[in-house]
């Protein structure tokens, strides 16, 4: 697990298609992939997050079964 600061790391994320985490004051508040981003904000599926106060970490996918 890493958490991303830079430019560099989210366009890695996004071009390698990483999960990553949303995090804000120690508790999970989203996660996805990264759409988008700019200086401000952070695009993770159809939410934005601020880039400041929040941490975006890339993290190996959640689990879930698929009942068939």
């Amino acid at each position: 697990m890493k958490t991303l600061h830079h430019d560099t790391e989210f366009d890695n994320a996004m071009l390698f298609y990483h999960y990553v985490m949303v995090m804000k004051e120690g508790k999970m508040i989203g996660g996805g992939l990264i759409e988008a981003y700019n200086d401000y904000e952070i695009q993770i599926g159809n939410k934005l997050y601020a880039r400041e106060n929040t941490s975006f970490i890339e993290a190996p996918a959640p689990q879930a079964p698929i009942s068939l």
